[in-house]
């Protein structure tokens, strides 16, 4: 399990950590676009205006890694459809993965939120819906960590990881070879969404990291896995992103851009709303 990151990263990890110390329910809180904020013993729920009166489902889309302000003005940049939930721990992958392994672990969540969510509108009749998990950097560890129970797993119904898939190697790490068990589930999903049956989106910067895999090499560990090609090509995206390469099968969509330092990392998560777009539904 990687425990840390390069040091050029660790400035910009910073500034996204948010310390939840509330053992239960805080008061709601108002917060930037419209949303009203619930700040809960599993992290931030984000609630935008109206959102019991979008039918009979809600979806939920679970956020690891991203201060909260920052994601929801991505979220609401696609038109915030559904209730939004972040956890953003203080520390590395690590917190996330002991966070999410315990059995039932996103089940608990759902919970939790559902709970609050009721006391918020008693009386409405809806459910909640279909479960998007997204994740920047170090979230990660809570993502893989979630896809190795078949309950979560089959909850989950799409994925944005957005320059966050880092791993360990196997063997010699001078022969930087992916190690494929840490990888399953990652794996795993993009199988389905590339039959069609989930959504995925991964994207990477270009940074090199030392002593265990970087987003790149994680994602071409996927695209090989998968017996795909990358499309070379080049991209002015928001929020300053550059487009290099692109692959896609079916429902899966992997996207790798330039940079890398720690500004072309955090640009993924400032223009999170890009990815995000692509794995919402079609009204």
């Amino acid at each position: 399990m990687i425990t840390h990151v390069p040091t050029f990263l660790r400035g910009g990890l910073a500034s996204l950590v948010l310390v939840f110390g509330m053992a239960g329910a805080g008061a709601a809180e108002p917060a930037g676009s419209g949303f009203k904020q619930l700040r809960l013993s599993q992290g931030v729920v984000s609630l935008p205006p109206g959102w019991m009166e979008r039918g009979a489902e809600v979806p939920v889309w679970l956020h690891l890694h991203g201060a909260p302000a920052v994601v929801e003005a991505q979220f609401a940049s696609v038109g915030a459809p559904g209730v939004l939930v972040n956890v953003t721990l203080p520390g590395l992958s690590k917190v996330y993965a002991d966070r999410f392994a315990a059995p039932g672990a996103l089940a608990e969540v759902l919970t939790v939120v559902e709970a609050a969510l009721r006391a918020e509108a008693p009386g409405t009749a809806w459910r909640l819906g279909e479960v998007t998990v997204t994740s920047f950097s170090a979230g990660f560890g809570g993502v893989r960590q979630l896809l190795r129970e078949p309950a979560a797993f089959d909850r989950i119904a799409a994925l944005v990881l957005a320059d966050s898939i880092y791993c360990g190697y196997t063997g010699d790490p001078k022969d930087r070879r992916v190690d494929p068990v840490l990888m399953n589930g990652f794996l795993r999903f993009a199988r389905l969404a590339a039959e069609g049956r989930k959504r995925m989106v991964v994207s990477h910067s270009a940074q090199v990291p030392e002593g265990y895999a970087s987003t790149t090499e994680t994602a071409d560990f996927l695209i090989r896995s998968l017996g795909g090609a990358r499309t070379e090509e080049t991209a002015a995206w928001a929020g300053g992103l550059t487009l290099n390469s692109h692959y896609r099968s079916g429902r899966l969509e992997i996207l790798g851009f330039t940079g890398v330092g720690p500004e072309d990392h955090m640009r993924h998560l400032r223009a999170l709303g890009v990815f995000l777009a692509r794995v919402a539904p079609k009204p």
